[in-house]
C-alpha cells in the first residue's frame, strides 16, 4: 500500500484554517439513483448544514438526489443532461458556476463529470477538487486533468489512491477519506418483516443476499457457481440479488437453465434495504473490482459478516477472519468453503458481526467522513482566498 498517499492524507488537511475565509462551494453529482457515489453526497451535504461555507448541489433532472434536495430544502439546480460526451453540458456548467458565483466546484460522479467538470471550472475560473470512486486505472485525459486542473484528487480507499499515484497523480494532491455509511442499529423483528415481502415463505431459512449493480464486474455468476454445493449442505438456503443493471436477463436466464430458480430472487433496488440488513445471514460480494463497497460498510454496521474476493478496496472493510472471509478473485472453491464454513457456524457469524460493526463505528462513520471533508475545505479556501 502506498506510503504517500497515506501520508498526504493527514498532511493535507493539517493547515489551520481562517475563520473570515468562507467559500461557495457548488457539489456535481450526475448519478440518477441513490447508488454508493450519490448516497455519499446526500450525507455529505447533510452534514454540512451548520458549515460556514455554502453548499450548492448540480444534479440530473429527475434523479432521486434531485427529489432529497427538494424534500429536505437542500440548495440544488438540477440540470438536463443526456450522457457523458455532451460538449454543450460543459458551457452549461461553467454558466451555472458564474451564475452562483462559485469559488469551488467538488466533482463526486463520473458519468462524464470527472473530466467536463474542470473544463466548466477553467472556463468559469473556479478551482475543482474531485472525489474518485473506483479503482480502475484512469484514462490518460482523466490522469492530466487531475494533474493539471484538479487542486485535489480524493481516494475513496488506499487501494484507488495506490492506482492514481501510478498513474502520475502527486501525492501531495491526492488523499484518502473512506466512504461511511449511517451506524444506526435495526430492528431484528421488522428487517424479518421487510425481507419476507422480498422472499415470501423463507421462514427461518439463511439467507445470502448479493448487493451490487448487475454488472459483470460485480461477480454475481461466481456465487451462482457455488449453488449445487451450498445447497447439498442447506438445501433450504435462499440467495436474494439486490440492485439493478443490464445482466438481469442473462442473470436470469441462467438461474432458470441450472435450476435455481426457487433458490435465487432478483429484488431489483429497495430505498429499505438498510432496514432489512439484520434479518440476512450473510453478505456474499464476489466482485473483481471494487473501489471500497459500501454494501459491505452497511452490512459491518448491521452486523453481518461478508464473504467477499480479496479485489480492491474490499480488504480496507473486511478484515478477513476478524470480520469475514476473503478468498482469492475467481476462485470458486474458496469461497464455496468460506460461505460453507459461515453458514455452518452461527456463533462465528455472530462474533464476526460484532467485530465487524465496532470497526465501522470506528472508522467509518458519517461523522467521521464530513469532518475530514470540512477539514479539506477549509484547507482550500485559504488557497483560493
Amino acid at each position: 500500500m502506498c506510503s504517500a498517499s497515506r501520508t498526504c492524507h493527514d498532511s493535507a488537511l493539517s493547515s489551520q484554517p481562517d475563520p473570515d475565509r468562507f467559500v461557495n462551494i457548488v457539489h456535481l453529482e450526475l448519478g440518477r439513483f441513490l447508488y454508493g457515489g450519490a448516497e455519499q453526497v446526500r450525507y455529505l451535504l447533510r452534514g454540512m448544514r451548520s458549515d460556514a461555507h455554502t453548499h450548492t448541489l448540480l444534479c440530473c433532472q429527475g434523479s432521486e438526489l434531485a427529489a432529497w434536495a427538494q424534500d429536505v430544502g437542500q440548495p440544488y439546480i438540477a440540470l438536463p443532461y443526456s450522457g457523458e460526451h455532451n460538449l454543450a453540458f460543459v458551457l452549461r456548467l461553467a454558466r451555472q458556476l458564474s451564475a452562483l458565483n462559485a469559488d469551488l466546484l467538488h466533482v463526486h460522479s463520473r458519468r462524464g463529470a470527472d473530466w467536463m467538470g474542470p473544463l466548466a471550472a477553467w472556463r468559469a475560473g473556479v478551482a475543482c477538487v474531485l472525489s474518485r470512486r473506483v479503482d480502475n486505472a484512469p484514462p490518460r485525459i482523466l490522469s492530466w486533468l487531475m494533474a493539471s486542473r484538479y487542486r485535489r484528487t480524493i481516494a475513496i480507499s488506499h487501494t484507488i489512491a495506490d492506482v492514481l499515484t501510478q498513474r502520475g497523480v502527486d501525492p501531495e494532491r491526492l488523499l484518502t477519506i473512506h466512504s461511511a455509511v449511517n451506524l444506526r442499529r435495526g430492528d431484528q423483528q421488522r428487517a424479518r418483516e421487510q425481507l419476507a415481502e422480498v422472499l415470501p415463505g423463507a421462514g427461518t431459512a439463511p439467507v445470502i443476499a448479493v448487493i451490487a449493480q448487475l454488472i459483470e464486474r460485480k461477480g454475481h455468476r461466481f456465487l451462482l457457481a457455488t449453488m449445487p454445493a451450498l445447497l447439498r449442505k442447506h438445501p433450504d438456503l435462499k440467495v436474494v440479488f439486490f440492485g439493478r443493471g443490464p445482466l438481469l436477463d442473462e442473470l436470469q436466464r441462467h438461474v432458470a437453465a441450472e435450476g435455481l430458480a426457487p433458490y435465487v430472487v432478483f429484488a431489483g433496488f429497495h430505498h429499505d434495504l438498510d432496514e432489512m440488513l439484520p434479518a440476512l445471514t450473510l453478505v456474499v460480494h464476489p466482485a473483481l473490482k471494487e473501489g471500497l463497497g459500501v454494501s459491505l460498510l452497511k452490512a459491518a454496521a448491521s452486523e453481518i459478516p461478508v464473504v467477499g474476493f480479496n479485489a480492491g478496496g474490499v480488504s480496507e472493510v473486511v478484515v478477513n477472519e476478524h470480520t469475514g472471509l476473503l478468498v482469492p478473485p475467481e476462485d470458486v472453491i474458496g469461497l464455496t468453503a468460506a460461505v460453507v464454513r459461515l453458514l455452518d457456524d452461527a456463533s462465528l457469524r455472530a462474533q464476526f458481526g460484532e467485530n465487524a460493526r465496532e470497526r465501522v463505528l470506528r472508522e467509518f462513520s458519517v461523522d467521521r467522513m464530513v469532518q475530514r471533508h470540512a477539514a479539506l475545505y477549509d484547507v482550500l479556501a485559504q488557497e483560493i482566498a
